[in-house]
């Protein structure tokens, strides 16, 4: 169920427009720039109906993720497809540390690491340190 919940939440973030550019503010890096979507069985105006439960989710940083995926040439289409495809996540069989899940997706390109509150903060702020490098 959390991987599907994973795929649904990933479609609608990536498939989402949204303004790319390489001027990216610093409130872009902030944790608390995230878009909530709820994602309720039987769809929404914004969501598909799905066969999981009532989930949301949350988009932290959108801006900064669509524009390293730009900088970086990584096609939305193949990168959903890699993502969302009928076989493209596995899970890895010991969880993290944290207690996270790792998902691999089957061609081996990405991996997905689900995050607590604390990592997330840690992640923006790596982020964020390297807003330099992503704009010259």
């Amino acid at each position: 169920e959390l991987m599907l919940n994973l795929q649904l939440g990933i479609r609608h973030a990536v498939g989402k427009q949204g303004p790319i550019t390489l001027d990216l503010k610093s409130s872009a890096f902030d944790p608390k720039e995230k878009v909530w979507t709820r994602f309720p069985p039987e769809g929404s105006k914004y969501t598909p109906p799905h066969s999981s439960c009532d989930f949301r989710w949350k988009d932290y940083c959108p801006q900064v993720f669509r524009t390293l995926r730009r900088l970086f040439k990584v096609d939305a289409a193949d990168y959903m497809l890699s993502l969302c495809g009928d076989q493209a996540l596995r899970e890895l069989s010991s969880p993290g540390k944290s207690g996270s899940f790792f998902y691999l997706t089957s061609n081996d390109q990405y991996m997905i690491k689900t995050m607590k509150k604390a990592e997330v903060k840690v992640c923006a702020w790596l982020l964020s340190l390297s807003k330099c490098f992503l704009t010259s």
